[in-house]
């Protein structure tokens, strides 16, 4: 019966999960969430015009010109929500309790949502916000990588964040070390995440739409298309230094086939598959009009030319 109740807990777990993923995925489309926080401070510090074609993709999604992509996700992501299961047992939340992956959103647009998902919030009034993340990154890294999702918590109205950062292998999931730090609230980065809301919804206002570009910088495609680009590329160039090697030992076999006056050479032994290097006829072509215009004499004698039309091509081997 334990056994009946443990996988009863797991399915009901696993469908939990995909009906949050799935909400999560729907709130993409009319807004941008703690995700977008980067690709919003880009716009703040440096405009329209430093969007990447995954940018513009993403606000194609938000604008909803472009369906979202579904995402089954990988080892890393089911060992962030085994992160979060872990981080759930253990944080010290208090007296206040906590709520886990709380919507929070704030009307900053007219054009577009401002939320984000938290992973948990927590103190009074639970305003305190606890972001967990799981990746092979040090902490400092990991802080500055994620720093203006963490700073876009505040614009929304956190009155604290705090990072949850842990290390450790993914498959199995298996922690090593965890590390909660506290966040610093950064005005210069939330006057810009401002800045950037601003100036994208007024570009909306005047007319603007992002529009998907037929061709796509490989530094702005996905990391799996990256690494194959790169894979491709080194394959061409072992290609292309394997066919110089080959011209350079067809040119030995060449000069030695003219030089000794051979047909060709033929690889014996135990080769069963016997290599047949024969050499290159040398073709001519040959004017048969021209020919008996200079030689009138012979155009009652084909079998000198023999030619069949009044041009011919003869072959010389």
């Amino acid at each position: 019966m334990a056994k009946q109740n443990d996988f009863a807990a797991v399915v009901a777990a696993n469908n939990e999960a995909q009906a949050h993923a799935q909400e999560i995925q729907q709130t993409r489309v009319g807004g941008l969430g703690g995700s977008d926080a980067a690709l919003v401070l880009k716009i703040g510090t440096r405009g329209l015009s430093a969007l990447t074609v995954t940018d513009i993709k993403r606000l194609c999604v938000m604008t909803g010109k472009a369906e979202p992509e579904t995402w089954a996700g990988n080892a890393y992501t089911n060992a962030g929500h085994a992160f979060e299961d872990l981080a759930e047992k253990c944080l010290p939340f208090g007296s206040f309790g906590y709520e886990r992956e709380k919507y929070l959103e704030q009307k900053l647009a007219r054009n577009f949502k401002t939320f984000a998902h938290a992973d948990f919030v927590t103190g009074e009034n639970h305003q305190d916000v606890v972001e967990c993340k799981f990746v092979q990154k040090p902490t400092d890294k990991v802080i500055a990588e994620y720093f203006a999702q963490l700073q876009w918590y505040y614009m929304l109205g956190a009155k604290n964040v705090q990072i949850y950062h842990g290390i450790g292998k993914a498959e199995p999931f298996e922690l090593e070390e965890g590390t909660l730090d506290y966040i610093d609230r950064d005005e210069a980065t939330i006057k810009a995440l401002l800045a950037g809301i601003k100036t994208l919804d007024e570009a909306l206002d005047n007319g603007w739409e992002p529009v998907m570009p037929d061709k796509m910088a490989i530094s702005d495609a996905p990391e799996i298309v990256r690494q194959a680009f790169a894979e491709m590329e080194s394959i061409k160039a072992q290609e292309a230094a394997l066919k110089e090697k080959k011209d350079q030992a067809a040119a030995v076999l060449k000069d030695f086939i003219e030089d000794w006056s051979l047909t060709g050479l033929v690889a014996g032994g135990e080769n069963k598959h016997q290599v047949i290097y024969t050499r290159a006829s040398v073709t001519k072509s040959f004017d048969a009009a021209k020919f008996l215009k200079d030689h009138p004499e012979y155009n009652d004698r084909p079998e000198y030319w023999k030619a069949s039309t009044r041009s011919a091509s003869v072959t010389f081997k």
